[in-house]
């Protein structure tokens, strides 16, 4: 009898561990769903703000998009969920707020403000994710903007035109330490860190006779080493990386007009995600790795809108 009950006792056991495993093996299986290039399909992508909306500038960390909206005649920074829900304005200033960048633990967004009185130029803030304590962290005649956190929030690079032509830049989050990573004679801006903080991807902006162009580099902080990893003759721009540092989004125009593109982060299988008539542009990942939000419109007589595409999901 005492065996029978000790044999039933160890068999509800192994069905109990058996279950936790495999329970825990789906969930892995899921946390771990890999994006493999190049996709033979677009990605599904719907609408996250309304038509009479007009936004900009997305950055995705944190539970939160930040965003920049055409309020009261001038930008102003929004947040909401990554779903669409519950947006609140943070900023309310008599000026140009936008290009936000929310710190990867939503705590702190970074953002550009225009500076009307005075030196009437783009300056960089800091501020709360509830948009409060705004804190004025660069001071200058120059144009300095497009500001973006390290994953460890202890660095912040952004562009400058400290230099005649805008250049790439780095400083500690409080404003101090300024120093310049790139000294050629591109126009370069739109910084973004690699999520190991070693690198930062930005776009390089040149011209020539037969116009401007722009392409996608990658400069090794530490080294100096710059690395390009598109060569097309046509606009790329705007890059993000994802959440391992394995892939990098952005906008191209090369098959005539600006659409949405990943590739790795080598540059190696560049391939184009979204399919339409008009604008889609400024990409950003989303924390999860297979989720992207970016600006784009549908038709000629709608404003720009936020999109948000999942890459394991085909149209």
């Amino acid at each position: 009898m005492v065996k029978s009950i000790m044999k039933k006792s160890h068999l509800k056991l192994i069905i109990v561990i058996v279950s936790v495993f495999c329970s825990i093996s789906i969930f892995a299986c899921g946390k771990n769903k890999s994006i493999k290039l190049p996709l033979n399909y677009y990605p599904i992508s719907e609408r996250l703000t309304p038509n009479d909306m007009k936004v900009q500038n997305p950055s995705a960390n944190g539970g939160k998009i930040v965003f920049a909206v055409y309020a009261d005649e001038n930008y102003e920074i929004y947040a909401m969920g990554y779903d669409g829900s519950n947006p609140i304005r943070l900023t309310f200033n008599d000026t140009n707020d936008y290009c936000p960048s929310i710190s990867f633990d939503g705590k702190k967004i970074v953002y550009t403000s225009f500076i009307r009185y005075g030196q009437s130029n783009d300056e960089i803030f800091i501020m709360d994710a509830d948009g409060r304590n705004q804190v004025r962290l660069t001071e200058n005649s120059f144009t300095d903007g497009n500001p973006s956190f390290s994953k460890d929030c202890k660095y912040i690079a952004f562009d400058s035109s400290k230099e005649f032509n805008s250049q790439i830049y780095i400083m500690d989050i409080n404003g101090k330490n300024q120093r310049q990573l790139t000294f050629d004679d591109k126009n370069n801006s739109s910084p973004v860190f690699s999520p190991d903080g070693k690198k930062i991807a930005y776009s390089a902006y040149s011209f020539s006779s037969q116009g401007v162009r722009s392409d996608i580099c990658v400069i090794d902080i530490k080294t100096g080493k710059i690395t390009q990893l598109t060569d097309n003759g046509f606009m790329n721009s705007n890059p993000s990386y994802s959440p391992d540092g394995k892939f990098i989004v952005f906008d191209s125009n090369r098959d005539g007009n600006s659409e949405i593109y990943i590739m790795e982060s080598d540059g190696k299988n560049q391939t184009r995600l979204t399919n339409n008539t008009f604008l889609d542009s400024e990409p950003v990942f989303l924390p999860d790795g297979h989720r992207i939000v970016f600006v784009g419109h549908r038709s000629g007589d709608e404003g720009l809108s936020l999109y948000i595409m999942d890459l394991l999901k085909k149209q």
